[in-house]
């Protein structure tokens, strides 16, 4: 006999755990599908992960409110950046702010993604109102009461809401026919971990140039960084085949005494970059979070934030409905949850456009409009601070 579940989240990546965890803490049912949910089982003490996520405060408070905030930070591997640097190459444009400016304690958290999955695995596997599959769904169908999930071993699970966390090409997305408006950005996103010359002393550095943008994200060891080089997808190509010395001596020719010479720590990966914007986040019985719903370029970090933001959302929403003995799968006690994760992801996604416009390529219209516009915000701390509050979501 199947067990009927409140919940059934398919995908069980940072945003999929994070909202099983949430909702752990309610007289809820919830079913986690993931048929690689295995992997975040071990936590090497010494492998430094290939990628890594900023977290603004709002995150924070989310995995605070979820209860495995102070296991991350007991973990060590949770790392505060108190300072951002960003700059053009070549130009005048340069952008800077430390925490302790505005009497914040940080400006946010660098923490690997392994690790975060990993913690957030564990929190699931000890709930005991969470039952984790480690299978492929191959089918869905919903009516009017339930959803049914059919798994690859043939189980099926009725649920009364499913959430699709399942990435960027979503499979319950595209099962369930909700078309994405898409644009390719002129970016791949060459992603890995260096080691560098000169500590990072907490500070974030962002770099553009004409071709594209290099970040460094610090990570708990003083002299690590995650970097995330967004480029043209040939010139991403080619970095990823050039030999470790030619690829540090590229990357130094960028960087220059900022960073030092960088060390690679662990191989290339390329992550083609394209902005998505799922037209529902909401139909009958199923609600899309996260990457499902929508992806954005990373040059702000913002992308997982948006996801934790779905989850948060959605997390209160569905208590308010059980509160209210309402039903959590009607699309009309879920709208106001889709109005307000649509509306602030499309602000997010058409402010990374802009951005990314106005720092493409080596006009010189265009290059006089970005020192102008950045160094008048480093220069006017009020509206930095403005900005600053904004992206921190304090």
């Amino acid at each position: 006999m199947s067990i009927q579940f409140d919940v059934a989240i398919v995908g069980g990546g940072l945003v999929g755990l994070a909202t099983a965890c949430a909702l752990s803490h309610y007289d809820l049912k919830i079913a986690i599908i993931d048929k690689n949910i295995h992997l975040h089982e071990s936590l090497p003490k010494h492998k430094i992960g290939v990628r890594a996520s900023a977290l603004n405060g709002a995150s924070q408070r989310y995995f605070a409110q979820i209860g495995v905030w102070d296991a991350l930070c007991l973990s060590g591997r949770v790392q505060e950046f108190t300072e951002i640097d960003v700059w053009e190459k070549n130009g005048q444009a340069h952008l800077s702010a430390q925490a302790k400016d505005y009497s914040y304690q940080n400006l946010g958290y660098i923490i690997e993604n392994h690790v975060m999955s990993h913690y957030l695995y564990h929190y699931a596997l000890a709930s005991n109102n969470i039952t984790i599959y480690s299978q492929e769904v191959i089918d869905s169908v919903f009516d009017d009461n339930s959803a049914f999930l059919t798994l690859a071993d043939q189980v099926t699970l009725p649920a009364k809401l499913i959430i699709g966390a399942d990435g960027a090409n979503s499979w319950i997305r595209q099962h369930e026919n909700i078309s994405v408006l898409e644009r390719n950005y002129i970016h791949h996103a060459l992603i890995t971990t260096v080691e560098t010359e000169y500590p990072h002393h907490a500070c974030a550095k962002q770099i553009f140039y004409p071709n594209g943008i290099v970040a460094f994200l610090p990570l708990y060891h003083p002299n690590k960084s995650c970097l995330v080089w967004s480029t043209k997808p040939d010139n991403a190509a080619n970095l990823a085949l050039l030999s470790e010395t030619d690829f540090s001596h590229q990357l130094f020719q960028l960087t220059g005494d900022k960073v030092g010479h960088c060390q690679l720590i662990n191989p290339r990966m390329i992550f083609p970059l394209k902005a998505r914007f799922a037209k529902q986040f909401v139909k009958h019985r199923l609600v899309l979070v996260g990457d499902a719903a929508h992806t954005i370029h990373p040059l702000a970090g913002q992308g997982v934030n948006l996801g934790f933001q779905d989850s948060a959302l959605l997390v209160s929403t569905i208590k308010k409905l059980i509160d209210e003995n309402q039903d959590i799968g009607l699309v009309s006690n879920l709208k106001s949850f889709q109005f307000t994760r649509r509306k602030d992801t499309m602000v997010m996604l058409a402010a990374m456009q802009t951005i990314q416009d106005m720092f493409n390529g080596d006009n010189l219209f265009k290059k006089a409009l970005r020192t102008v516009g950045m160094n008048t915000i480093d220069y006017c701390s009020p509206l930095k601070k403005q900005l600053i509050k904004y992206a921190m979501k304090i």
